[in-house]
């Protein structure tokens, strides 16, 4: 396969391929809590699904967003070794920018954010082919931002969505890993969002942006609590009380003012994103 087609069809994984690395965690929940649990948390996120994601990415379009690649995960990030939570969350970010970059970058833009992203992936073959055929390929290479390329994006990511949430309701290692991967997403599309409303706070372009909050709040955000309460946020129970508290204030500032925070609200949600991404974004070592 031609490598522009490879990094194409690669820049369609979902994030949260990472799992399928993780060593194996002896479980302290029975089978049928995690499978609650994971059950739970898709009442939650049903309707926050890939086609929710494109519409969410429309509203950017609406209130004039380009692409900043300086709004994203460095390069020069890298994640510790024998640490699958940080790469969990650095996937959910990376995912979120990738996003940004394939629908609204440049063909350069989106090879760059999937080779960054591919550094928290799968590379042990395990992840299941994507059912691309020619006609999807050239769509993908020729007419990236198409609504027929939105369309193969969210069959791929619907197919692989199912099939991660399938495998980690029997292990609740994966359980805490493709949290630790929703609450990454939800950091990242926060901060970048709430960036740009503070950007546009004199502009009459805040109303689409505004939404793209409270579908964050209602979906992700609810999400995020609920594995919170059930304790499955963190790897250890310390840094699942500390991410919970967190989205607790995060979402307190988001529904405020009826759905539309003030600017010291933005401004304080910036604040906290930008300290929590900097717990996640490593530097790489000096050569």
């Amino acid at each position: 396969m031609p490598r522009h087609l490879r990094v194409l069809t690669a820049t369609l994984l979902c994030g949260v391929a990472l799992l399928l690395l993780a060593a194996p965690v002896e479980a302290a929940l029975p089978a049928t809590e995690t499978q609650r649990i994971v059950s739970d948390m898709l009442n939650v996120l049903d309707d926050d699904s890939p086609a929710q994601a494109l519409r969410d990415i429309a509203r950017y379009r609406e209130a004039g967003f380009i692409y900043q690649p300086a709004l994203a995960v460095s390069e020069e990030t890298c994640p510790s070794d024998g640490d699958p939570d940080q790469r969990a969350v650095l996937s959910g970010m990376v995912a979120a920018d990738r996003a940004f970059a394939f629908f609204f970058g440049d063909p350069e833009d989106a090879t760059r954010e999937n080779l960054l992203f591919q550094t928290f992936t799968d590379r042990s073959g395990k992840i299941p082919l994507l059912p691309l055929c020619p006609d999807d390929y050239h769509t993908l290479r020729n007419e990236p931002h198409s609504a027929r390329a939105r369309a193969i994006w969210e069959r791929c990511r619907n197919m692989e969505y199912a099939y991660y949430v399938e495998e980690a309701k029997h292990d609740e290692g994966l359980l805490r890993l493709l949290s630790a991967h929703i609450y990454g997403i939800y950091i990242e599309r926060l901060y970048m969002t709430s960036v740009m409303v503070l950007a546009a706070a004199e502009s009459d372009q805040l109303e689409p942006l505004f939404l793209v909050h409270q579908t964050l709040a209602s979906h992700h955000g609810k999400a995020l609590e609920l594995l919170g309460k059930e304790g499955v946020l963190g790897e250890s129970p310390e840094e699942n009380r500390r991410r919970a508290v967190l989205v607790k204030r995060l979402q307190g500032l988001l529904v405020a003012n009826k759905g539309r925070p003030t600017l010291d609200g933005l401004r304080e949600i910036v604040t906290l994103t930008q300290e929590e991404r900097a717990i996640y974004l490593t530097p790489c070592p000096l050569p």
